[in-house]
């Protein structure tokens, strides 16, 4: 009997319900009775979750990389190509991106990554040429080298001249992108050997890595004092061989008075 009587009573709620939406229905409201509750049971929710709660997110990944800043480095992708490895089971093909990055302030890198997706491989080379940046000096308001030299990488020559307000850079494609990227604005280039992309860059980057400037280059033709073997003196670099040659001679003499 008790079990009659409380199935008969949740049919009775069931139907009221069903009543209260169709009212709502034919009245014209919107919000029917089942949305009042669920919206009842969002607030509930609300009240126990935290404030930076995202349910859209994926468990096990770091909150942190929403929020991460963007650098300011540009991506130059200088060479896509197909590469292919041969093993017991067949061939496996893959590409390998050669990317270079820069923020136009004096940090450049490069790096190359292989990959079975071409956007694969160049995230990951842009991601490894982040971690392989190189330092270089730029001088003056126009934004140049200091002086012309030539990087040396392999069979890969470089030539690199510095040029005045106004001359932009003229360079190759490969070596325009290394020195745009790295904020140089006014260069003259050359290649003098062979035009891989590879070791085009590593010739560029040998070359700005051994720059010098006018302060650097006046240290190393500084003066320093050596000291003599004998305590009570001391010389200069210039006059260091003469003093050498005078005590040869007198050498010399002493052995000859003395036969």
């Amino acid at each position: 009997m008790d079990q009659a009587k409380e199935i008969n009573k949740q049919e009775k709620n069931e139907q009221k319900e069903i009543s209260d939406t169709n009212k709502d229905i034919k009245s014209g409201n919107k919000e029917t009775s089942a949305d009042k509750n669920s919206k009842k049971q969002v607030k509930v929710a609300d009240d126990f979750l935290p404030e930076n709660f995202n349910p859209f997110l994926r468990p096990g990944i770091n909150k942190n990389l929403n929020n991460r800043k963007k650098d300011n480095f540009e991506e130059r992708i200088i060479n896509i190509k197909r590469v292919i490895k041969v093993t017991k089971g067949g061939r496996r093909f893959k590409f390998s991106a050669l990317v270079v990055v820069g923020d136009r302030e004096g940090n450049v890198g490069f790096a190359i990554a292989k990959h079975i997706e071409v956007p694969e491989a160049i995230k990951k080379a842009s991601r490894l040429a982040r971690k392989n940046l190189t330092k270089i000096k730029i001088v003056g308001k126009e934004d140049t080298i200091s002086h012309e030299i030539i990087g040396h990488h392999g069979a890969a020559r470089v030539l690199l001249k510095p040029a005045s307000e106004g001359r932009g850079i003229v360079a190759s494609d490969v070596v325009r992108s290394v020195v745009e990227l790295a904020g140089i604005r006014n260069i003259y280039s050359k290649n003098l050997g062979t035009n891989n992309p590879q070791n085009v860059i590593l010739a560029t980057l040998d070359g700005l890595k051994n720059l010098r400037t006018k302060e650097e280059i006046e240290k190393l033709h500084e003066k320093v004092e050596i000291k003599s073997r004998f305590p009570n003196k001391k010389i200069n670099n210039n006059n260091y061989r003469r003093e050498q040659k005078t005590e040869q001679e007198d050498k010399k003499e002493q052995q000859d008075g003395t036969k």
